[in-house]
């Protein structure tokens, strides 16, 4: 049986020296595909049309009782005119990709979600300034479609967020995952910021990757498999 899907791409993995598995993410959910490199000149197409974030059309055999099924063709669906060349977008690319890989299920169908990530890699590669606080927008409006959203209309002002619970609160927890008053005030102006005003918001490298790492340390509570993310050590050096 055959079928086409437009499909995200998330992470491309050797199997062995005739091919490569590449993750994709469709609004059927995650599904894995074989794809054969063969000489050196398709090594490099193959390079290029795999990039992550690649927004594809695929055509593909579906093997019945099997996780990996075999490519029939893959066509660009949307054509990227910076992301795949800009080294800052790719880097953010990269580290994106990696996190959807660890966030997204592999067989639920969610067309929202998957619209949201087209909508975004699309305003992405559009963007041509003001763009170093995508990927903390993109963390932060996803957690919604993942419900993992905090609600903000219950913060006060002295108030710590408890990481475990999801909640704004007064006391303090007994456990050690919280943010503290001022962290929590750094969370709720972040979570005001999107792709049209983050511009808006000021922060140097410093400042941004620890608002990095708070973000994906709530993650890290809520999703089993948020182990350390391999691209996101480059991702910390951009954006003075």
């Amino acid at each position: 049986m055959y079928k086409s899907c437009t499909a995200i791409v998330l992470r491309v993995t050797k199997y062995n020296d005739k091919s490569n598995i590449v993750d994709l993410y469709t609004d059927a959910g995650r599904i894995s595909i074989a794809v054969k490199t063969g000489g050196s000149r398709i090594k490099s197409s193959m390079r290029m049309l795999f990039r992550p974030l690649s927004i594809l059309r695929i055509e593909m055999a579906i093997r019945p009782h099997s996780a990996i099924h075999t490519i029939r063709e893959a066509t660009t669906a949307i054509p990227l005119s910076d992301l795949p060349y800009n080294p800052y977008k790719q880097a953010t690319a990269f580290f994106l990709a990696e996190f959807l890989s660890r966030v997204t299920d592999g067989g639920s169908e969610d067309r929202l979600m998957f619209d949201y990530i087209v909508q975004s890699i699309m305003w992405f590669d559009n963007c041509s300034k003001g763009y170093a606080n995508f990927h903390l927008v993109f963390l932060l409006r996803i957690s919604q479609l993942l419900g993992l959203k905090p609600d903000t209309g219950e913060y006060r002002k002295g108030m710590v967020f408890d990481m475990r619970n999801a909640v704004f609160t007064s006391s303090l927890p007994s456990h050690g995952d919280y943010l503290t008053p001022d962290e929590t005030t750094a969370l709720r102006q972040l979570m005001r910021m999107n792709y049209d005003n983050m511009w808006l918001f000021r922060m140097n490298r410093e400042q941004r990757n620890d608002c990095l790492d708070a973000i994906l340390r709530y993650y890290s509570l809520h999703i089993t498999d948020m182990s350390h993310l391999k691209s996101i050590e480059v991702l910390k050096e951009l954006f003075d």
